[in-house]
């Protein structure tokens, strides 16, 4: 059952996920960049000796929190007028349209924030390791053995950084549409299972073919040393 508005507001840390009412942009290094309509989790106050009001109208009180469902690192202390507790008992109750609309649309944020991620991840296996392997450089067993260790690799970075992600910021204002991107894309997801079916066998192949080996492990204490890749 819901929280009524009334318990939550006795006692944050009896509730402690609250909803940001305003734009917020980090001001220092230990503070994090927050939008309207983010949902966090309160991990520690300034003033945890005192009970503590969110409602209260104070600019010193800050809160350390973490934005709901990210890794421990995205969080930062904010002050603690940026947010509030009413939207979200609301949003509990499902009486409230518009607070819903804010957390659909922190959900898309989140959503995009990790694909750009994943996408440049995806990309930089791409610069630093499949360019590595195009190079003239590279020993003709593993120019010439490509296909096997990445398989559609490349096909599958192109898609994330040139389709997909497109397709979700086109529609970040319309939570409710994103699906559309999905299903218009379905087909274009098969490529992930053809890659997974040929993953083993790029395993068996670096595991099993010593001068393959020997040149990933180059390429890659070259990238650590040059880049400060790990």
């Amino acid at each position: 059952m819901a929280l009524g508005l009334a318990e939550i507001k006795a006692d944050v840390f009896a509730f402690d996920i609250l909803i940001v009412n305003k734009d917020f942009k980090a001001e220092s290094a230990d503070s994090v960049t927050l939008s309207r309509g983010d949902i966090v989790e309160v991990l520690k106050t300034s003033q945890e000796d005192t009970k503590i009001n969110v409602n209260e109208t104070d600019s010193t009180t800050k809160y350390l929190v973490r934005v709901f469902g990210s890794d421990s690192l995205k969080q930062g202390w904010v002050p603690k007028n940026i947010l509030e507790t009413s939207d979200f008992s609301t949003v509990l109750d499902g009486n409230d349209k518009e607070t819903a609309e804010l957390q659909k649309k922190a959900v898309i944020r989140e959503l995009i924030e990790t694909e750009e991620e994943f996408s440049k991840d995806l990309q930089n296996v791409v610069n630093r390791y499949i360019k590595a392997v195009d190079a003239a450089t590279a020993p003709r067993t593993v120019r010439d053995s490509k296909d096997v260790i990445f398989g559609n690799f490349q096909q599958i970075a192109e898609f994330h950084n040139m389709v997909f992600i497109d397709g979700v910021k086109y529609y970040a204002d319309k939570p409710s549409m994103v699906v559309k991107t999905f299903l218009r894309l379905e087909r274009d997801f098969d490529m992930h299972v053809k890659y997974c079916k040929t993953e083993p066998v790029a395993q068996e192949y670096l595991s099993s073919n010593k001068e393959a080996y020997t040149f990933f492990q180059k390429v890659f204490l070259n990238l650590k040393s040059f880049n400060g890749f790990h």
